[in-house]
């Protein structure tokens, strides 16, 4: 599997995506990777349809959004430099297309062959959304590659310590070797989490085919394994979270049902508010 080389970084200007922005500026540094920096614009339609007005306005709205997007990135390349977590800035090129954001993002992701898509996320309706935000659904659902999400008030921390939850399915190994080409150059303890929610007591799980993968494909990892009984899968990943001060959660997203199942239960507020650190979510293929 290729290195990452191409991070896709989708900006609609805010707060939010400005402190995901210099999680990616460090993140890119660390990768050896190249950054797109992304702005959607919506096309303008005039009330009497007509179509040369309708263009103009569309120019100047993309435009408008070239400057504010290299006002966007001096500003996140600024900061960052003055937190002093990166020496070398990474190449950055900024790009504006037409078109709702979900489509937009996706599109230029295949478009370019992006390796990783970095955005930040705001809740906003449902449970899901609540949690992740509307178009980061939206992206998620379809991206070609993997996604981290970053909530809108997760600070910047070095990647000491991963959690990969673990429904322990065939495709498992696969998954995480894709997190691992990702992670490896952060050097972190990798825990690897199964969450049992059944009843009785809690059955022994056979790691040895991950150990055996790991230990043999990636040993500078230090990779630890648990199985832990809970009553759901969402309460038992945030007290993980907690107990071992996690830095990163992955998990395998092949679809909105599968987030609707982590966050539609009854902590789901909860849950929602405690989202604090980055989400690396990964694609099937």
């Amino acid at each position: 599997m290729n290195k990452t080389r191409k991070i896709l970084f989708p900006s609609d200007f805010s707060d939010t995506a400005q402190n995901a922005f210099q999680h990616c500026l460090v993140i890119a540094e660390k990768l050896d990777a190249k950054i797109s920096l992304l702005h959607a614009v919506y096309p303008e339609y005039e009330t009497l349809d007509l179509p040369v007005m309708a263009a103009k306005a569309t120019k100047d709205k993309v435009e408008a959004a070239r400057v504010a997007l290299n006002s966007f990135r001096d500003y996140g390349v600024a900061e960052t430099k003055e937190q002093q977590v990166i020496t070398d800035l990474p190449d950055i090129e900024i790009d504006v297309e037409v078109g709702g954001p979900v489509g937009v993002i996706n599109t230029i992701a295949r478009r370019d062959e992006a390796d990783l898509i970095i955005m930040g996320t705001k809740g906003e309706h449902d449970a899901v959304e609540r949690a992740l935000g509307s178009v980061t659904t939206g992206v998620i659902e379809r991206a070609p590659c993997p996604v981290i999400v970053v909530p809108e008030k997760a600070d910047y921390k070095d990647i000491v310590t991963v959690a990969y939850a673990t429904d322990l399915r065939e495709a498992d190994p696969f998954h995480l070797w894709k997190a691992t080409r990702i992670l490896e150059v952060f050097h972190p303890v990798l825990h690897i989490v199964h969450i049992d929610t059944g009843n009785g007591e809690v059955e022994e799980v056979d790691f040895s085919e991950l150990r055996e993968l790991f230990s043999e494909r990636v040993p500078t990892l230090q990779i630890q394994f648990h199985n832990i009984r809970d009553t759901t899968v969402e309460k038992g990943l945030e007290d993980f979270v907690e107990t071992y001060d996690i830095d990163l959660l992955v998990m395998f997203a092949p679809n909105h049902s599968f987030l609707e199942r982590i966050f539609q239960r009854s902590n789901t507020r909860r849950m929602a508010r405690k989202t604090h650190i980055p989400l690396l979510l990964l694609k099937k293929g």
